[in-house]
């Protein structure tokens, strides 16, 4: 049978065998690669109030649910309108009637979270003993029928595969075997974040700039031109790009623990990123939990990719919370001066194509210097990309771009080079042109 098919039978029973007064229950399985719990079966619960809660983010600041499976343990709400829990989500549950909420985490053999039995009640109240001990052989039902449905399907996590099957539907044969190649990569940790830094024509060291690769166990290390493509059409890039987020946002905090507190981090974020009304609640919880500054993070957005209009409240909330905002690869759209006229951004970088060939035409020469230009008008950090010969270097510096990026200082690094060599290298090299300041 199919795995959906088993666990609504197991909704099914609980609702008709546990408990003297009716419960509405569900099974969500969940997402490890979103950290979300999704609604999968359920039998009398109302649609539209499933569509108002989920997904449910996994989470210790989460409602009822969510911390359950953060702590993996059974939490039972008697009263949601009395339990800060669910400060956010009780209006909705009250305007359907319940009253009560039981969360019951399902684990895997491994004690992994694979999902969640939710049960609601429309009285204040607790489950009796009984009733535990009948939830508790209904759990180990459908965790059973959770891991071994995984193992069928060769999925090691077995926890992803009703989000992977949407992410799948309408997607051509090549992405589709390009996505589960990359979530496997993903589960096998092939991927990894290099560092390419960057600086101030001030002298000084301003941050880094994270960029993933696939270190793939057959084609080597790849870079992203040869897979982000994929990932952006089949929806796989949020997940990838909030995997990079956490990734690069922790290994930064080990750099401000040795000492070099002033560097910023640079991360860059698809369009489809942007267009997700969850992602900036995700990067607000990603900086409280790892305890990292907003001002020493800016996202870019490569300016191929069209930012509508309406989601310029988003770019607001981010300025809000202090995060700084940057165009990718500038000069290369026709909606340029859209972006700048519509956009409270903080940056903008120059895409390398007008850098590689500075020295020798006129036409990238005067285009750059109007870039520069037009957005020192506009209050805008300028870096120039693709920097790679002195000269290059000098005439950035007489048409006072801000900062630079390129080859001429380092390339993408991984960050136990970046931490153990790159700084005392850096210092030898350029001790004449730079300074490099560690608090």
């Amino acid at each position: 049978m199919p795995l959906k098919s088993i666990l609504t039978f197991i909704v099914e029973s609980i609702e008709n065998n546990c408990d003297s007064f009716k419960l509405y229950g569900s099974i969500l399985l969940y997402n490890p690669l979103l950290e979300q719990l999704v609604e999968t079966a359920s039998s009398s619960l109302p649609t539209n109030f499933i569509k108002a809660i989920e997904p449910i983010d996994v989470s210790p600041y989460g409602d009822s649910c969510g911390t359950a499976a953060f702590l993996k343990q059974p939490i039972i709400v008697s009263d949601i309108q009395n339990n800060a829990l669910w400060d956010k989500n009780g209006h909705i549950a009250t305007s359907y009637g319940f009253r009560a909420c039981w969360s019951i985490p399902l684990l895997s053999s491994k004690k992994e979270l694979i999902g969640m039995i939710v049960l609601y009640k429309r009285e204040v109240g607790k489950p009796d003993e009984e009733t535990m001990n009948a939830l508790a052989i209904y759990n180990k039902l459908a965790s059973l029928a959770i891991e071994i449905s995984a193992n069928n399907n060769n999925n090691t996590h077995g926890l992803h595969c009703y989000e992977f099957d949407k992410h799948l539907k309408g997607t051509n044969e090549t992405n589709k075997k390009v996505l589960r190649e990359l979530y496997t990569a993903l589960e096998r940790g092939e991927f990894e974040v290099f560092y390419q830094p960057y600086f101030g024509i001030n002298q000084k060291l301003l941050g880094v700039e994270a960029l993933i690769r696939w270190n793939h166990p057959h084609l080597g290390l790849l870079t992203p031109a040869s897979f982000l493509g994929a990932a952006e059409e089949t929806g796989f890039i949020l997940e990838l790009e909030k995997w990079v987020l956490t990734k690069s946002i922790n290994k930064m905090r080990k750099l401000y623990q040795n000492g070099w507190t002033d560097l910023r981090l640079s991360v860059n974020i698809s369009a489809q990123q942007f267009e997700n009304p969850r992602f900036p609640k995700m990067v607000e919880e990603l900086l409280k939990e790892a305890s990292f500054h907003p001002e020493n993070l800016t996202l870019e957005v490569t300016e191929r990719f069209l930012i509508h209009k309406e989601n310029i409240n988003i770019v607001n909330r981010f300025k809000a919370t202090g995060i700084k905002l940057s165009i990718d690869d500038f000069g290369t759209a026709y909606s340029s001066l859209q972006y700048l006229k519509d956009l409270n951004i903080d940056e903008i970088k120059i895409d390398r194509c007008f850098i590689s060939n500075l020295e020798i035409d006129n036409n990238s020469q005067k285009i750059v210097e109007m870039i520069i230009m037009l957005g020192h008008q506009l209050n805008l950090n300028i870096v120039a990309e693709g920097v790679e010969t002195e000269m290059q270097l000098q005439l950035l510096k007489k048409m006072k771009c801000d900062s630079i990026q390129g080859f001429l200082f380092s390339k993408p690094i991984p960050f136990n080079h970046l931490k153990k060599n790159f700084f005392q290298q850096m210092k030898e090299t350029w001790s004449d042109n730079y300074v490099f300041q560690k608090n």
